[in-house]
């Protein structure tokens, strides 16, 4: 109780600090990344893990992270169980953190983390996990935005520089936790493209798509250049929802890199195109 105590006590210190002594300065080189990840097929009565993803590319004291789930004023029944910090992106440094910002009424938690003996290593992953709840009355046509916010009056998106020299906000993306219609008819009336899931991901994700009718079917790779990276579908397939895992590969079998990739559909006089994340 006295550690919790001496810690809460310095994230209060040092955060006040940190969000009354300067302003944020400028991400220096790859503006850094902070992204929740969208989990789908989330079902009433069960636990859900939400990874925390990261991209730095220069070293961090300290990572501030608030969220909220979707907002102050939800009364849907999804409540936030603990969160649970990540280090193997810093195996030798020493780090504390403290997840005391979980508020179930406001529907808010926080991620803090600041390594003492040592720093974030320029990288990309999850640093945390965020373990969510559903209810019995979850609903199958809900969808739960999980969103930055800010905890007045200290806590703010932020990341830290080592010996408080940079702090500055991060590049964002939310995430969600969406629930799928187990009843949702085999034969769609609609052509569609689904967001891939999980994304960002790493190795493998999966992509949906809808045939309200019988179609010749290309679903294209390309990398953020625009070069294709693989050909996942080239056949006609029958009406229906469909689902195609891609492993992380390329044509050749070769890995690739981290980063923004895009696929691109095209069936019968439907075409469309949607953004996903790797990151290793």
């Amino acid at each position: 109780m006295k550690r919790n105590s001496l810690t809460l006590i310095f994230f209060l210190v040092l955060f006040c600090f940190m969000g009354f002594s300067f302003a944020y300065a400028q991400d220096p080189g790859v503006p850094d990344t902070c992204i929740i990840q969208r989990i789908e097929k989330v079902l009433p009565n069960t636990q859900v893990i939400v990874n925390v993803y990261v991209f730095n590319d220069e070293h961090l004291q300290a990572i501030t992270i608030p969220l909220v789930y979707p907002d102050t004023n939800s009364t849907l029944p999804v409540k936030c169980d603990s969160v649970s910090v990540v280090g193997t992106r810093s195996a030798t440094a020493a780090m504390t953190t403290d997840s005391f910002s979980i508020d179930n009424v406001k529907h808010r938690v926080a991620v803090y983390a600041i390594w003492f003996a040592g720093d974030l290593a320029p990288g990309s992953g999850s640093v945390a996990k965020i373990y969510f709840s559903t209810g019995p009355t979850w609903d199958s046509t809900w969808s739960v935005a999980v969103d930055s916010t800010f905890f007045p009056p200290m806590s703010e998106l932020s990341f830290d520089e080592p010996g408080g020299t940079n702090s500055f906000i991060p590049v964002f993306h939310p995430g969600a936790l969406d629930v799928k219609d187990v009843n949702t008819p085999s034969k769609p009336t609609v052509f569609t493209l689904a967001q891939n899931y999980p994304n960002p991901f790493n190795p493998k994700t999966m992509i949906r798509f809808a045939l309200p009718k019988d179609s010749w079917v290309r679903l294209e790779v390309y990398n953020i250049l625009g070069q294709k990276v693989k050909t996942l579908v080239d056949e006609k397939l029958a009406a229906g929802i469909k689902e195609v895992e891609w492993d992380g590969k390329d044509t050749k079998g070769l890995e690739v890199a981290s980063g923004i990739y895009f696929y691109k559909i095209k069936a019968d006089n439907f075409s469309d195109v949607k953004k996903m994340v790797m990151l290793k």
